[in-house]
């Protein structure tokens, strides 16, 4: 009687190899946090703050409750109003847009390049109407928008400039990282990220002493001290048991996005000189983090064919996104429809996120550029 060997499975993340590399230092972390009482805020989220701003060379970091926080809250703390409108992408999580709509801003798409999936400057430009206070550019996948081009635009028509870097820990573009160039940039800290906890967390970074004071303001219910309220804010104090882990995962994080590159150079060496399964372009000036490795799948055999073949492989990759925001039901709002930004759309017809967390091996790296290649038909 034959027998199917089994077949180990390849995922995004493995959070149970990572915990392993960790060794104690988490079940460390927490006790410590526990046994010290303060839960809220405290030394923990301190030290977090000032070692991540000074990891991306920003001169204050300001820790919230979620990566969505940081975005509204980020909008505010720069000066957005909610008369203003605000321009952002099309093709990114649907909490980039929001955040603009949550604060009460109108949300101003403009397309983006189809071979980087990043915000297009010039369209960005032409997307800015007689109320526009503020551009967010979306670093989306781990690679940093042009964000010198994004600051001398913003220069220019005299808006600020909120970067969200909710998928770019530690990444760079001409040497900036973000929150340098911008009046401020936001972080998302959810489980999956480059930098995860085990729930929730955001950070904004930002070089203006203003806008950090706006921000620690925000987060306390508008509160400088304590019982005084200055302007309305809420409650998105990053808890302290988040921190910790966080503390404890921060130094590894350079390496661990070392490691995501070298896999990511491996995938493109086997993607080489494919049209049907085409890697998105690495810009020019980029230390890309690699958040996501993803590819466009342009050949006869659909997008959605190839994910289904390589999970019947065990080999589980991921879609962001499958819907461009102004196509999604909350934003019908917005004034846009089909045919209205062309590069989001194809982009999330053909968009593949293959696996590219530091624990991957680069056999698994082979076995799953295999799989594309044949599920592909290349």
């Amino acid at each position: 009687m034959s027998t199917t060997a089994a077949v180990t499975p390849i995922a995004p993340v493995d959070l149970a190899a990572e915990r392993a590399a960790l060794g104690d230092a988490l079940y460390d972390a927490v006790r410590r946090v526990l046994d010290s009482g303060k839960y809220v805020l405290g030394p923990e989220v301190e030290a977090l703050e000032r070692d991540f701003a000074r990891m991306h060379g920003c001169a204050h970091g300001v820790a919230v409750g979620t990566g969505t926080d940081a975005l509204w809250l980020g909008l505010l703390a720069v000066g957005v109003k909610p008369c203003d409108s605000v321009v952002t992408s099309p093709f990114t999580f649907f909490a980039s847009a929001a955040s603009i709509a949550l604060m009460g801003a109108t949300v101003r798409l403009a397309d983006v390049d189809y071979d980087t999936a990043l915000l297009d400057v010039d369209k960005a430009e032409a997307a800015i109407d007689a109320r526009t206070t503020a551009i967010l550019p979306v670093h989306l996948y781990g690679q940093l928008a042009d964000v010198r081009a994004f600051r001398a635009l913003c220069d220019k028509r005299k808006l600020a400039l909120l970067e969200d870097g909710a998928q770019a820990h530690g990444s760079l573009r001409d040497g900036f990282a973000c929150g340098q160039l911008g009046d401020a940039g936001t972080f998302s800290f959810y489980v999956t990220k480059n930098l995860g906890a085990a729930g929730e967390g955001g950070m904004v970074l930002t070089q203006r002493a203003d806008v950090a004071q706006n921000l620690r303001q925000l987060r306390d219910h508008g509160s400088p001290t304590k019982y005084v309220h200055t302007r309305i804010g809420t409650n998105s104090r990053l808890q302290a048991l988040q921190a910790a882990i966080l503390n404890v995962k921060l130094p590894h994080l350079e390496r661990w996005n070392a490691r995501r590159r070298e896999l990511a150079a491996r995938y493109s060496r086997n993607f080489a000189g494919l049209d049907a399964v085409a890697p998105m372009k690495l810009a020019s000036g980029a230390v890309h983090t690699y958040h996501q490795y993803t590819v466009r799948i342009r050949g006869e055999r659909s997008r959605d064919s190839v994910l289904a073949e390589l999970a019947r492989q065990q080999i589980f990759a991921g879609v962001h996104y499958p819907h461009p925001v102004h196509l999604q039901e909350a934003a019908k709002g917005w004034g846009y429809g089909p045919g209205d930004f062309p590069n989001a759309e194809r982009l999330a017809r053909e968009v593949l996120c293959l696996p590219v967390h530091p624990f991957l091996s680069d056999a698994d790296v082979d076995r799953v550029s295999e799989a594309v290649r044949r599920a592909a038909g290349v």
